[in-house]
């Protein structure tokens, strides 16, 4: 049977629109940081015009006009920079921070428009399967169009050298900045200007420094990046050497030539994890120390090793390390602006939808424990399980990134719905009061369990992120033995209902 034109339900759960959903997720949330480039990007857009119209039409907008309104604001973004900045402004107040560039050549990708088209003219009802699919694929595809543009990554040092006169810490993803220098042995730092490509601009990344041509003129910091330089040694001794840690922010030291070593400076591992959690869906590259450069001193040495967004860190010639942040607008580099290690405040949207979803789990283990199989509701049940089991793995398996306004706001919605359906299929069950009481306060005590573990670890104890998630599954199986207990010892036969 086929739906009249216009069945937005229909069109947005046709499976066509449901793979371009699936595809704008995966290609915006993962290939687009995996593989930069011009398949992905236009993949992006070619999925994201066959998304929009559904969604449009949702709030009541003839499909044609939902074609022509896509067409007509995608056109405009991409050929304006106008369009483009209002767009950029528009999606930062809905999706968090974001980036849209006008691009004609995008243009190419209007054609997914007349698909559109065609699936709305050819979509099929099929009611109660209809239905469900909307109610599932709606919040996905609000999710996966949120993620089309990202701002532009903070400053991350990847690499850092020494000529013998300067220091230079460079930015090896960001083409519009110049490196960030110290002539004074690390104690004070300036962003130079970006290097402007010319005819004499040397194709080698790895060459030397460039000198200016007067006598007695110190030397500038090299036009490119070289490649990261994870050890190095003190100029004169050569037995005497510094290497990063890989994955950590820490620096070893050996003075046997490389025998043994040691930790010369570290990031507590316990603060560590914090810190990598503030930089999450913000960073690029490896977490941790990547490149480390010796400077000689008047004094002894100076060592600098490159953190990555966190900045540098600075061994002074008296052997006093300090940890270096980038200052708000990327300019320099100072211990002010470094985050702090007490203070520092994570994102916990994702252990919070963790805490709520798995709280849900609880709820529905006991619903379903009370729940005789000739109970009726069996469509709200496999409802309610599917939208808390996708909701708690998507809070399981996401970084920072994923937890938008608008994705927070569905994976709200995924809650509520979630309960109401619980709610809805535990009502043929008649568990008596004391029942409910019991899988309810269960339900809620791991979801505040959970808030509370992961509150803690942001003030060190537990210490370890590991130890906050060991203890955080140990809540969610006692909530889960606690509310099947309940729902078994509180359920009764349907049939005895009945006659009652």
């Amino acid at each position: 049977m086929r739906c009249p034109p216009g069945s937005a339900p229909a069109w947005i759960g046709h499976p066509v629109t449901v793979t371009a959903t699936f595809v704008l997720l995966i290609n915006d949330h993962l290939l687009k940081h995996l593989w930069p480039g011009f398949i992905t990007g236009k993949l992006s857009d070619l999925a994201g015009l066959m998304v929009a119209p559904p969604l449009l039409a949702l709030a009541r907008i003839p499909a044609p006009a939902a074609i022509l309104i896509t067409g007509a604001g995608f056109t405009l973004v991409k050929t304006t920079q106008a369009g483009a900045e209002t767009a950029s402004q528009a999606w930062t107040l809905i999706a968090g921070p974001s980036r849209i560039l006008a691009d004609p050549t995008d243009l190419i990708t209007l054609p997914a428009l007349a698909a559109a088209w065609l699936i709305w003219r050819r979509c099929q009802s099929e009611q109660a399967a209809q239905r469900a699919r909307t109610l599932i694929i709606v919040p996905i595809a609000l999710i996966a169009v949120t993620a089309t543009a990202a701002a532009p990554p903070p400053p991350d040092a990847t690499t850092v050298v020494s000529d013998g006169e300067t220091i230079t810490v460079f930015d090896g993803y960001r083409v519009d900045y110049g490196p960030i220098t110290s002539r004074d042995g690390g104690r004070t730092w300036v962003r130079q200007p970006a290097p402007t490509p010319g005819p004499s601009s040397s194709p080698d990344p790895s060459a030397p420094a460039a000198r200016t041509p007067e006598a007695g003129s110190a030397s500038i910091a090299p036009a490119r990046p070289v490649s990261p330089v994870p050890e190095s040694c003190v100029p004169g001794e050569p037995g005497h050497c510094y290497r990063v840690v890989r994955g950590r922010l820490a620096v070893e030291e050996s003075r046997d030539d490389g025998g043994s070593w040691k930790i010369a400076w570290e990031v507590p591992e316990d603060r560590e994890e914090i810190l990598r959690r503030n930089w999450d869906g913000t960073r690029r590259g490896e977490w941790g120390s990547g490149a480390v450069a010796v400077h000689p001193a008047q004094d002894g040495h100076v060592v600098v090793a490159a953190n990555g967004s966190d900045g540098v860190a600075v061994r002074d010639a008296d052997g006093t390390w300090r940890r270096l942040g980038f200052s708000a607008d990327g300019l320099s580099l100072s211990a002010e602006a470094a985050v702090p290690l007490n203070a520092a405040d994570p994102d916990l949207t994702r252990e919070y939808a963790m805490g709520l979803f798995a709280g849900l789990i609880v709820l529905l283990a006991g619903v379903a424990v009370a729940r005789r199989r000739r109970a009726p509701g069996h469509g709200y049940a496999a409802a309610a399980y599917a939208l808390a089991s996708v909701g708690l793995l998507v809070a399981i398996t996401s970084d920072g990134q994923l937890f938008s306004p608008v994705m927070t706001m569905a994976a709200l919605t995924f809650a509520v719905v979630s309960g109401a359906f619980a709610i809805a299929a535990a009502r043929p069950a008649r568990m008596p009061g004391w029942a409910w009481s019991c899988v309810l306060a269960s339900a809620a005590g791991t979801a505040l369990a959970i808030w509370a573990v992961f509150l803690g670890w942001i003030s060190g104890t537990p210490g370890g992120y590991g130890t906050a998630v060991a203890f955080s599954c140990s809540a969610t199986v006692i909530g889960l033995a606690g509310a099947a207990l309940a729902g078994w010892k509180g359920r009764r036969d349907p049939a005895r209902v009945g006659r009652s």
